[in-house]
């Protein structure tokens, strides 16, 4: 490139933004805006005022793209990597509606770029790539075969079908090749994928165009297949995540965190209104639970008791991919980064404050606790004769009242198995039915087994992790401070009428 390239309101004669990017572009291929950003400074001697160019880039080509679809100069190849549509724009293929029947995954949907979130029961990765392992080399009737026939099993009320336990029922219900892939789904997969619940994983497969039928009519790997198997975390991964709106729900766990579910769900069924053919509120619901679990067990967030957080692998990968919905660059990711790390110095503060408090007033704040947790008649027991019992109350399970003792222990040292046995060896002075012991410390392996052994009554351990996550949860001993936050908003800009 030999054009000299200025920010758009330079001088008259000189390229735009934009105008530099569909240079670099023709020249270099389709990039990562951060790497276009470069190439425009790097090969155009840029004059620009501007401290984020990055920014500047990925926002006019995003807001450019949002407003002019098809009739933009630009097309987004993955997230965060654009190039020039017609130049660059990827062959089209079909892609498959998931809906109710079994085979119906060869219709195929329009092209619409806005159009997001289509697959139902959306799989973990690992479960995918597990299937991936099996299923070629065999028959497209033999994978929707054994899904027709599973689903027309039915149980009666003298023999139910447990779905649970694979082991029993593949044997049982299934024989010739049903009996064939189900077992070696299961046995493969390391008895880890239920060959019941497949059919969202099918589904996936299919739409990205991850298997492809040979000239015998078997399934093999494409390209794009091969690579989500071998690359976890690569760009294929990443395309799925930004179509199937994971990367637009990460963002939500990141601006909202430490939050439960109930807080996510609002800007979810925002985005599915715009991104997706889904409306009712189960599927809302059902979709985004899904979606969080993959990411979950990509350890891309975490959840804390009933609270979720973007974790620092989810930030990095916010920082790579970007939101789709999002043209302000890098600037969230360093919010969430400081949010986090502040997060972190108030839970070990709390925890420490935790240890220095008075023992009759951390027997009452774990008090406050449980009433917020929604007991009943919670009592801070007598200091004499209390048997070990700190706080007695009653929680509602299902439609009984049960009473249930407490025990608090401020303590740095491990807690042992000693501890627990004293405990429910009260439970029968307060007429109760299970016990909970809250501790600022850890408990023993004997102490994790002891507290559910068969045929002795329940007790709930709450090490001092989960206790700091519980008083997050119910706002005990922190304050949650909204921050105000501006960005740019190119769009307000771009859309004012200069003829009025």
């Amino acid at each position: 490139m030999k054009t000299k390239v200025v920010d758009a309101g330079g001088s008259q004669g000189k390229m735009t933004y934009r105008e530099a990017a569909i240079e670099a572009l023709k020249e270099r291929g389709p990039l990562h805006y951060r790497d276009l950003t470069n190439a425009i400074l790097q090969a155009g001697l840029v004059d620009t005022a501007g401290v984020t160019p990055e920014a500047s880039v990925n926002a006019r080509i995003t807001v450019e793209i949002r407003r002019a679809g098809k009739k933009s100069a630009f097309i987004r190849i993955r997230p965060g990597v654009f190039g020039l549509r017609g130049l660059h724009e990827p062959r089209a293929h079909s892609t498959t509606v998931p809906g109710t029947h079994v085979g119906d995954e060869n219709e195929t949907a329009t092209d619409d770029t806005n159009l997001r979130v289509r697959v139902p029961f959306f799989p973990l990765y690992s479960e995918l790539r597990h299937l991936l392992r099996v299923w070629p080399g065999r028959s497209r009737h033999q994978v929707t075969g054994l899904q027709a026939t599973i689903n027309n099993l039915r149980g009666t009320p003298q023999n139910a079908v447990d779905w649970t336990h694979p082991a029993v029922w593949i044997p049982e219900r299934l024989e010739g090749e049903d009996h064939e892939l189900a077992q070696a789904i299961w046995d493969r997969s390391k008895r880890t994928v239920n060959p019941r619940y497949i059919y969202g994983h099918w589904l996936l497969a299919q739409r990205y165009g991850l298997l492809r039928e040979d000239s015998e009519g078997f399934l093999q790997f494409t390209d794009v297949g091969r690579e989500f198997l071998e690359q976890s975390g690569g760009e294929v991964e990443s395309t799925v995540d930004e179509a199937e709106g994971l990367i637009k729900l990460l963002s939500i766990v990141a601006d909202n965190g430490p939050a439960r579910a109930g807080e996510l769900v609002g800007e979810w069924r925002d985005y599915l209104a715009r991104r997706s053919p889904f409306r009712a509120e189960s599927t809302v619901q059902d979709t985004m639970r899904r979606r969080l679990n993959n990411l979950l067990a990509r350890r891309l967030i975490e959840r804390k008791s009933s609270l979720y957080s973007a974790t620092p692998d989810g930030l990095a990968y916010l920082e790579k991919t970007g939101d789709d919905d999002s043209v302000g660059g890098s600037s969230d990711n360093q919010v969430w980064a400081l949010v986090r790390q502040q997060e972190n110095t108030v839970r070990e503060s709390l925890r420490e404050l935790l240890h220095d408090m008075d023992p009759l007033a951390f027997e009452h704040l774990v008090r406050r606790l449980l009433e917020e947790m929604g007991y009943e008649n919670v009592e801070v027991t007598a200091r004499s004769n209390d048997g070990g019992v700190d706080v007695v109350g009653n929680i509602e399970v299902g439609i009984t009242s049960v009473r249930e003792v407490v025990q608090v222990k401020r303590h740095r040292r491990t807690i042992q198995r000693r501890d627990l046995d004293a405990l429910r060896g009260s439970l029968y002075r307060f007429n109760a039915v299970r016990g909970t012991i809250f501790t600022t410390s850890w408990f023993s392996k004997g102490t994790r087994d002891a507290a559910f052994a068969k045929g002795v009554a329940p007790i709930t351990l709450v090490d001092g992790d989960k206790l700091v996550d519980l008083l997050i949860e119910h706002s005990l001993g922190v304050r949650k401070r909204p921050i105000e936050l501006l960005e740019v908003d190119a769009e307000a800009i771009a859309a004012i009428d200069t003829d009025s």
